[in-house]
């Protein structure tokens, strides 16, 4: 049997190379194009809608709470009178409310302040505190002295951040509570020293 010769392999031929016609390569253009245009557009409306409605710049909600009148109406249930303290203007109160006795049996008037900076101060009120519930508003914080502030004696309680000026006034007892520190407690603490009546 004869062995023929063996060639080598030919090589794979080249494919040709792609060529757009005129026409394909206008196409081609005019769709890169209006992708172009199309994510311009897009991002232009975007910006106009940012535009037209930019972010708030209040300080966010306020609730319309009149502390006199509802100091008024806590009067009828109170064996005391209910102070609504003069604030400084920008001061507002985010809650004003009369709290029936509970199982303890004492009921208060308190108030939550909110200052121009954010910070807050919590007064409360009542003719009946003891020992027991003031520890329990406070939470069990520890006396650490007393401060003289608008003519009057005020106990300070502190626990953490947690500072409470406390004062004795005829019948009621007033607690001032806050976690921003001593001078809102202060000017708070001098706005109801000049309010409160002696008899409480």
């Amino acid at each position: 049997m004869t062995n023929l010769p063996q060639t080598p392999e030919s090589a794979p031929e080249a494919l040709p190379k792609p060529v757009l016609t005129p026409s394909q390569a206008k196409r081609a253009n005019q769709t890169v194009k209006g992708m172009f245009i199309s994510v311009l557009l897009t991002v232009i409306i975007a910006v106009v809608v940012i535009a037209l409605n930019p972010a708030s710049k209040t300080d966010g909600y306020r609730p319309d709470i009149n502390v006199s009148v509802t100091a008024q109406e806590a009067a009828a249930a109170a064996d005391f009178t209910p102070l609504a303290p003069a604030v400084p203007e920008g001061w507002y109160a985010n809650f004003a409310r009369w709290i029936s006795a509970g199982v303890d049996g004492i009921a208060y008037w308190e108030i939550g302040y909110v200052t121009p900076e954010q910070k807050f101060v919590w007064f409360r009120q009542t003719a009946d505190a003891n020992a027991v519930w003031l520890a329990q508003i406070t939470d069990s914080a520890a006396i650490t002295g007393t401060t003289e502030i608008g003519g009057a004696t005020w106990e300070v309680r502190t626990k953490g951040k947690d500072t409470t000026y406390i004062l004795k006034r005829g019948r009621s007892t007033v607690l001032l509570s806050s976690k921003s520190g001593t001078n809102v407690l202060e000017e708070m603490a001098a706005i109801v020293a000049a309010g409160l009546p002696a008899a409480g």
